[in-house]
């Protein structure tokens, strides 16, 4: 009974800040409580010894409301910080450096070449709404925004046929804070592809069941993400998700092989149609034998990581 008092407050804990933190009614420095992790083996200590003695249980919540109180002090008086960029070892979440002098259009695209058969996306964004489909026709990239206040600028390099895009998107104008910064990116499914997803605070979500792709890297924090993927059809794809305090949801055709390997801390994990599971492990029961398999690789804090089949 009081191991489920003291777990109770923390989940209320945990869940009420990440909820203010998303809901911009207070600003939570998540990285500035970092440094004070060796705290955590003290009241850990301090639990077992006050554990089966007289007024025990009430010495065990003192203590642990103590911390959560000394935490949530130090991550509303930090100064703000993109957290979730330091957090991921540096991964670039931020797009503060956007060279200004560069013209942020409101729709950027990259031509075809048939020669290309192999390509990179890096898309950078902060907060907004993104949304990532699959077109055909003349361009191999494009991205356009959906309101006046998002602007992009883009670069691109082709070596041989292998081409690089690069796309940075961050508000024009923060007049209006409260306005959802929208941006449909298309991607040509004709040559097999290689996403790099760094943003912020966002909801991001896209149909990709008719891409082929080798590796899809997200970097964020503080989002959700729902993403529909096809067979895998090039032998291993490799999905790397870095992110915190984060919903992400992605639809796998259900007879597609799968290995997850997560290193998650105080997340929620569910996998539909994985009937092997161990420690930090779990794939589906043809995963061993598959040519072609998804790769995930889940690492982060307090996630939400939803696996469905259709």
């Amino acid at each position: 009974m009081e191991n489920k008092i003291t777990s109770g407050i923390w989940f209320v804990f945990i869940g009420l800040v990440l909820l203010l933190h998303n809901l911009d009614i207070l600003h939570f420095n998540f990285w500035a409580t970092i440094k004070y992790w060796p705290l955590l083996i003290i009241i850990v200590g301090i639990n077992l010894i006050a554990q089966n003695k007289a007024f025990g249980n009430y010495i065990k919540i003192g203590c642990n409301v103590l911390f959560l109180g000394w935490i949530f002090y130090v991550g509303l008086t930090a100064p703000k910080t993109d957290w979730s960029e330091q957090l991921f070892n540096g991964k670039n979440i931020s797009i503060d450096n956007v060279n200004d002098d560069e013209p942020l259009l409101n729709a950027v695209h990259t031509p075809f070449d048939p020669t290309v058969k192999e390509s990179t996306l890096e898309f950078n964004g902060g907060a907004g709404k993104f949304e990532m489909t699959v077109e055909t026709g003349t361009n191999l990239v494009s991205a356009r925004a959906k309101t006046d206040d998002m602007g992009m600028n883009i670069k691109t390099k082709q070596e041989g046929d292998k081409q690089t895009v690069v796309i940075n998107a961050k508000p024009i104008t923060s007049k209006n804070k409260n306005k959802t910064n929208n941006v449909l990116i298309g991607l040509n499914p004709e040559v097999n592809w290689h996403l790099i997803l760094n943003y912020g605070a966002a909801n991001f979500k896209g149909d990709l069941s008719s891409l082929r792709f080798k590796t899809l890297e997200v970097n964020t924090g503080a989002s959700t993400m729902d993403l529909t993927l096809g067979e895998p059809t090039i032998g291993i794809s490799k999905i790397d998700v870095a992110t915190g305090a984060s919903k992400i949801h992605f639809r796998i055709p259900k007879d597609a092989a799968v290995k997850v390997e997560y290193t998650s801390i105080l997340s929620k994990n569910s996998f539909e149609g994985f009937e092997t599971s161990e420690n930090g492990i779990a794939k589906t029961a043809n995963y061993e034998n598959a040519e072609n398999k998804f790769d995930i690789e889940l690492e982060g804090a307090a996630n939400n990581f939803t696996i469905t089949r259709y």
